[in-house]
């Protein structure tokens, strides 16, 4: 199947128009015309997933985090050349997955078995990467959801580390009891704390990653940290999925093949 084919489904689902300004979204490696009958889909273009989409024979890789992201003043990065070589093109959707109809964040939602109750944050298109006509209605920045059941704040966080595999799960009390019961729960796939307030005034609770050292300190309701990696994971299902409705054979990079996952430690152990 061409790539400008693959685009345009796409496009169905995760609109280039709905990516913020500052992001860099859509085909960055490649040519329309270059045909793709595998797709490797990963979170982020690493030398690991080159590897792997190469060894799968892949002549698309399909990944959430862009692999040029600033302007480039010269083609030198050998992972770059790399791809061009083996005419490997490279699909990115950030932001404009971030905040499409079905998002990160309810991938993130179904991973956990929440049900969503409606958006954290809206967006009113004037950002947009692209002119847009029609404001997306489902443009949010994080969800707003409810327990499958009651919960505790210790069986939620409980859940969160047995459900998306996370082994550095950091929770911030708040000074609440580990018995606190959870009705509320805001969750942001990826580095989520510039929500804190949004969070803070609709939840009990906020789920999220990347969360730095003076957002626990503000924060007035506990946060569960889960990480950018294991926060955003879950949305690599969603997108092999799309990719079936091609028929398109799609690989999954497995979660605990990522450099940050086989690299990352906790302590000296």
């Amino acid at each position: 199947m061409k790539i400008q084919d693959i685009m345009l489904h796409i496009e169905s689902f995760a609109p280039l128009c709905l990516a913020l300004e500052w992001d860099n979204v859509g085909l960055l490696i490649g040519q329309g015309d270059w045909e793709a009958n595998k797709v490797y889909i990963c979170l982020d273009v690493t030398p690991n997933a080159v590897e792997a989409a190469m060894e799968a024979g892949c002549k698309l890789i399909l990944s959430h985090h862009p692999l040029i992201f600033t302007a480039l003043k010269s083609i030198n990065d050998p992972l770059v050349i790399k791809l061009i070589q083996h005419k490997i093109a490279v699909i990115c959707l950030h932001t404009n997955l971030d905040v499409a109809a079905y998002s990160v964040n309810h991938a993130l939602a179904d991973a956990l078995g929440l049900e969503v109750m409606g958006k954290l944050s809206d967006e009113n298109g004037s950002e947009s990467y692209y002119p847009v006509e029609n404001t997306n209605p489902a443009n949010d920045l994080g969800l707003l959801c409810s327990p499958p059941q009651d919960l505790t704040l210790r069986q939620l966080a409980q859940l969160v580390e047995s459900k998306l595999l996370c082994p550095q799960l950091k929770l911030w009390t708040a000074g609440k009891g580990l018995n606190e019961p959870i009705q509320r729960i805001a969750i942001c796939g990826g580095s989520g704390g510039s929500l804190l307030a949004l969070a803070q005034a609709k939840a009990d609770v906020y789920i999220s990653g990347d969360i730095s050292y003076h957002t626990y300190l503000d924060s007035s309701i506990p946060i569960i940290d889960a990480g950018h990696y294991y926060t955003e994971y879950p949305i690599l299902h969603f997108l092999a999925k799309k990719m079936d409705e091609l028929q398109l054979d799609s690989r999954i990079m497995q979660i605990n093949e990522h450099e940050y996952a086989l690299n990352m430690r906790l302590g000296t152990s």
